[in-house]
């Protein structure tokens, strides 16, 4: 298994030893916890390829309803 060294703050660290001591578990296990999670609930392959991709002409607003077809609120 790779090792990995980073540089982090005093404040850092104690927050992540706290963290992990919570979890009942290592400083170690916790740090490959989270990366792991954060490398897999990123965002999708080409996302940020979208941006720009609408012009504002492709943009059209919906009818709106008129407030006479709500429906009324039960009483609670």
């Amino acid at each position: 298994m790779a090792q990995l060294t980073i540089y982090l703050d005093d404040e850092t660290l104690k927050r992540i030893e706290k963290s992990a001591r919570q979890e009942k578990g290592s400083v170690s296990a916790w740090v490959k916890r989270r990366l792991t999670v954060s490398l897999e609930e990123g965002w999708p392959a080409g996302y940020f390829d979208l941006f720009g991709s609408l012009k504002e002409a492709d943009l059209k607003r919906p009818a709106q309803l008129p407030s006479s077809a709500d429906r009324r609120r039960a009483e609670l």
